[in-house]
């Protein structure tokens, strides 16, 4: 077997090899690459699978364990644990869900979380948002609008949800910004894919921020919930 992949779909912090390790055996089970309630190869065996010693592993596994993914349990071995105990919001296991495959499903739960949760967040950035907030909710507005191709589209698009979240300055919402940033990104890559034209969107961004710029809160909270009921139609379109 060769060495573990610095993947680049990875979000984990660890560094070096016990990152590598974290990364790889969490892109598994949230794969599906080891099932719910099955217990993982034995140390020995994922040791020299992985190339990694014991001490590597055993403290990738602690991670895991602690993001309810894995129950390492003495003389039984690990288990996976049920998907239903997993902290779906950690921003990890977000990225490893995208990484390996994002169904329907998921973009549709997904997009519920969005639709309840940044209406508001426009809302509350139109009365909170200071100067330099704005200004940086302007240049992913403009980034969107000077994007030649797709993926400057998405990372633009990306930028432009995560200036809002910060521009709340609610000290409880603004930390989503960073859990959700890998599965948006997916939902926006789908979202833009799916349009006739990727920029499709872009006077729905602008209403967003025109409100939020006017301090009108009402009108953000309905113009951000517009943009949003538009990308569930193309979630829908997708998933067809």
């Amino acid at each position: 077997m060769n060495p573990l992949p610095d993947s680049p779909t990875a979000t984990y912090s660890g560094r070096k090899l016990h990152g590598q390790v974290v990364n790889e055996l969490g892109r598994r089970v949230v794969g599906g690459g080891y099932a719910a309630g099955a217990l993982l190869p034995n140390e020995e065996q994922l040791c020299q699978e992985l190339q990694v010693s014991r001490t590597a592993l055993r403290e990738a596994v602690k991670v895991l364990a602690a993001k309810g993914l894995l129950e390492p349990r003495p003389r039984i071995g690990t288990r996976v644990r049920p998907r239903e105990l997993w902290n779906l919001l950690d921003p990890d296991i977000l990225a490893w869900r995208c990484a390996t495959g994002a169904d329907a499903e998921f973009l549709r739960h997904l997009t519920e979380l969005r639709e309840i949760m940044e209406p508001a967040a426009a809302s509350l950035a139109a009365n909170s948002r200071t100067p330099e907030q704005l200004a940086a909710i302007a240049v992913a507005l403009q980034d969107m609008r000077d994007a030649p191709h797709i993926a400057q589209w998405i990372a633009a698009d990306l930028a432009f949800h995560t200036a809002i979240l910060r521009a709340t300055n609610n000290p409880l919402l603004m930390p989503l910004a960073a859990i959700i940033g890998s599965a948006l990104e997916s939902l926006l890559g789908v979202t833009a894919r799916s349009a006739d034209d990727f920029k499709r969107a872009l006077p729905d961004h602008q209403k967003v921020f025109d409100a939020i710029q006017n301090g009108d809160a009402q009108n953000a909270l309905h113009r951000m919930a517009a943009l949003l009921s538009d990308t569930r139609t193309l979630i829908r379109q997708a998933a067809a």
